[in-house]
């Protein structure tokens, strides 16, 4: 009676060893394909739209995403280990298979025009209509910024995104349609804030160098 309990123990543990064996040998399970669809509700939920906008074709606060040229695997690396101001998303916030569906409706998107090139800005024409427009009541004479407006000189953001978050802002500053301020006179008020000069530093203030 021992010896055949011995043999059976023998067989299920061979048994066992076979099962494991062949899980190893055997392929990860496929990832099912990502789902269009899916992949924009998972955005929208996720909030990937508020800073890229619809369709991934970006905002002034965030890069276009559509039609990204990443692979699925460096979407995903990208996603939980960003660059920037973007924070990481973790697995348990956003899982892979929701980031292959994310990953498949940035693919059916379309990307945005190439943008053309900006007007060459006028720094002078700028620092009047910088005054005419009001700007300065939010922003400081010189964009410095105030309690009203942040600091928008003398490094602004890149034309581009300075002209849609001036016809598309966030917060309490009004829109400027191109009926107000046309794509030429934010290239001038762009270059006005361009040639702020740079604060001095504060160590070279005594009074705030203590």
């Amino acid at each position: 009676m021992a010896v055949r309990q011995v043999s059976i123990r023998a067989a299920v543990v061979a048994a066992l060893a076979c099962v494991l064996v062949a899980a190893a040998a055997a392929p990860a399970a496929a990832q099912v394909p990502g789902n269009p669809a899916t992949g924009q509700a998972v955005a929208g939920k996720a909030g990937c739209t508020t800073c890229h906008g619809d369709g991934g074709r970006g905002t002034a606060a965030a890069p276009a995403i559509a039609g990204t040229a990443l692979a699925l695997p460096a979407f995903i690396a990208k996603v939980r280990t960003p660059t920037g101001t973007m924070p990481p998303v973790s697995a348990q916030a956003v899982s892979d298979q929701d980031l292959a569906h994310v990953h498949a409706w940035l693919k059916s998107s379309t990307p945005p025009a190439a943008a053309a090139a900006a007007p060459a800005g006028r720094a002078d024409s700028g620092a009047t209509l910088y005054r005419k427009v009001a700007c300065f009541t939010c922003h400081g004479n010189e964009a410095q910024g105030g309690a009203n407006g942040p600091r928008l000189g003398p490094d602004p953001i890149p034309f581009a995104r300075f002209l849609a978050y001036v016809r598309n802002p966030a917060g309490d500053m009004p829109p400027y349609t191109a009926k107000v301020l046309t794509d030429q006179d934010l290239a001038d008020i762009h270059a006005f804030l361009q040639a702020r000069t740079r604060p001095p530093a504060i160590t070279s203030i005594p009074l705030l160098a203590r």
